[in-house]
């Protein structure tokens, strides 16, 4: 690979994974991040930010599934600084954790912060079953307001499942695809963390997105197996083969010159909407 194509791509902070990916992502492009629950999709997505942290680069996490306390105490095992990661929560149920931010309103004040800084503050039953205000048309413009105040290199999104649930949108596809179209406008470079697609509908963001990286957790017998696959990557060759990965003390790891053993890769091909 020559030095001008890989002054091209982004290191995703795993280097199997940019092995697989022959160098890392093509930056300002959307990509969607799916799995299944326990497959290490947010840290992978806090894995990304913290690389662009590391080079200087300014990043957003926005926090729709958990309140950022709780990703950062997640996180915190890694022995990461999340001090640089900006983080966005927007559930619609969610409090301001710090004095010293911009807000940001659309139809709820959210609050953009450091992630290291988020309270502790744990969000009741009654304020779960509050009623949505949030939709993708509605983060759109929370995001295009937060990008006038701020130049970030990189996005993660946790999750558009959610997004899609607590959306009260009759046209919630129109919605995702018009957002993912904005963050490709936008030129960043922005993870879109979403639950595994389902094989028999065409999903807008699989449809819309640059790429897809795929994490699979598979019980084989009495063990776990995990692996990535790369299901499409636009503009780019990338590796067709699933690859084995481990979630060790820094972080995810993947072994991008090993091969998943033959029980997970036969249950792998007979996963509904598995690896193609």
């Amino acid at each position: 690979m020559s030095a001008a194509v890989k002054e091209l791509r982004v290191s995703t902070g795993i280097s199997g994974l940019d092995k697989m990916l022959k160098g890392g992502l093509i930056p300002g492009r959307p990509y969607v991040l799916c799995g299944t629950t326990g497959s290490g999709r947010t840290t992978l997505g806090v894995q990304f930010l913290q690389e662009g942290a590391k080079q200087g680069e300014r990043v957003l996490l926005v926090a729709i599934d958990e309140p950022p306390a709780e990703i950062r105490g997640n996180v915190r095992y890694l022995g990461w600084d999340v001090g640089k990661i900006r983080i966005l929560d927007v559930h619609p149920t969610a409090k301001a954790y710090s004095k010293k931010v911009s807000m940001v309103e659309v139809a709820a004040q959210r609050s953009v912060g450091s992630l290291r800084e988020a309270r502790d503050d744990a969000r009741t039953e009654a304020m779960k079953q509050a009623s949505p205000d949030l939709s993708a048309q509605s983060l759109q413009l929370m995001l295009k307001q937060e990008f006038k105040e701020t130049r970030y290199s990189r996005v993660v999104i946790d999750s558009l499942t959610t997004l899609k649930r607590l959306s009260g949108d009759m046209d919630v596809d129109m919605g995702i695809m018009s957002l993912l179209r904005f963050l490709s406008e936008s030129s960043v470079t922005c993870l879109v963390i979403t639950d595994v697609p389902d094989a028999t509908a065409v999903e807008p963001e699989i449809f819309v997105s640059r790429g897809e990286i795929r994490l699979h957790r598979l019980m084989t017998g009495t063990k776990i197996e995990r692996c990535i696959t790369i299901e499409k990557m636009r503009g780019s060759q990338h590796d067709t083969v699933p690859r084995p990965v481990a979630i060790a003390k820094e972080g995810l790891e993947v072994a991008a010159g090993k091969k998943v053993p033959k029980a997970a890769l036969t249950m792998l091909q007979g996963v509904p909407g598995g690896p193609r």
